[in-house]
């Protein structure tokens, strides 16, 4: 009575799964990056989708009674949007997030050659400086004059000595780290953390290169977003501490961010879901979006811990 409908649904049926086989790795694509970003646009498609039962329905059903063609027609029609739809937005915003993500890596690289340079000229003039320096002491050494010796130690001597101390400091823990697009993350991350006033330590004791399986822009979102959380947690801490260990223990490469909070024990739970880092005065960075970056990893673990007025974020790359 139906002119076989049901053999007809089964071929439909064949056909939407071999599309779907053939697309698979396009949806994964589109899953993990329209979707976590813009849920708004895909679930305004999927509803224009549901519009094909009305329209089958009420317009293309009717087209049996000319012929199975048009019917067909329409199928394909609807196919070919899908699959366009689905790879010009996943494209679309796949370079969106590599440009930022580029971006930001220049913006860290400049600071980082910049802090490299600035570095360079404070020894050139310390070098030019200091025969100058001797010749102020040597002049008090031999007059036996033990309190001009004390003076010009700590008006010129000491102050310049605190200062090569704290420029080299920060680059003196970085050099360690072989990926520059990490080390010049983390140097900018930390300058940050000093600029608020946080003690921070950095500790990178052997040669750490990231794991070639993990991409680099992802480990960077990663360690932005623990850093960013440690950084705006720290800030509201009685005692304001972050301490950073990168190093590899076995087969297996470690991350550790921890950080000072004002809590004694901070609701891990609550952090996951509405914890909001410090990237800029309109966009956030929270533990969130950590979870959706590391889905893609299955072999990396994520364990939090607080206590002790302390939050430990740990990465590990198995």
């Amino acid at each position: 009575m139906d002119y076989g409908g049901a053999f007809i649904q089964l071929i439909e049926l064949a056909i939407s799964l071999l599309i779907i086989k053939k697309i698979k790795s396009i949806l994964n694509d589109y899953t993990k990056g329209v979707l976590t970003q813009v849920p708004f646009l895909v679930w305004t498609f999927n509803i224009f989708l549901f519009s094909r039962l009305f329209l089958n329905i009420n317009f293309v059903s009717p087209l049996f009674k000319v012929g199975i063609p048009l019917y067909i027609l329409s199928g394909f029609l609807y196919i070919i949007i899908i699959i366009l739809f689905t790879k010009v937005t996943t494209r679309y915003y796949y370079y969106k997030n590599l440009t930022v993500i580029q971006d930001t890596e220049l913006t860290n690289l400049q600071a980082y050659t910049s802090h490299i340079e600035t570095m360079y000229d404070d020894l050139r003039r310390f070098r030019h400086d200091y025969k100058n320096v001797l010749l102020s002491l040597e002049g008090a050494v031999s007059s036996e004059n033990i309190k001009e010796v004390q003076d010009i130690f700590q008006r010129v001597v000491k102050p310049t000595n605190t200062n090569l101390d704290d420029q080299t400091a920060v680059l003196s823990h970085l050099e360690n780290i072989e990926d520059i697009e990490i080390k010049s993350l983390v140097y900018n991350k930390v300058m940050t953390a000093i600029n608020d006033h946080i003690d921070i330590s950095v500790e990178v004791v052997e040669p750490f290169k990231l794991l070639p399986k993990v991409k680099i822009s992802d480990a960077v979102r990663i360690i932005a977003i623990l850093f960013d959380n440690a950084i705006n947690a720290a800030k509201e801490a009685p005692i304001k501490e972050i301490n950073v260990s990168l190093f590899t223990k076995g087969t297996a490469q470690y991350i550790v961010i921890r950080n000072s909070t004002a809590k004694e024990k901070v609701d891990l739970h609550m952090l996951a879901g509405n914890f909001k880092g410090i990237s800029s005065g309109k966009h956030f960075l929270g533990l969130r979006n950590l979870r959706i970056i590391l889905a893609n990893y299955p072999f990396i673990q994520h364990n939090s811990q607080s206590v002790n007025h302390s939050v430990t974020q740990e990465i590990i790359i198995h």
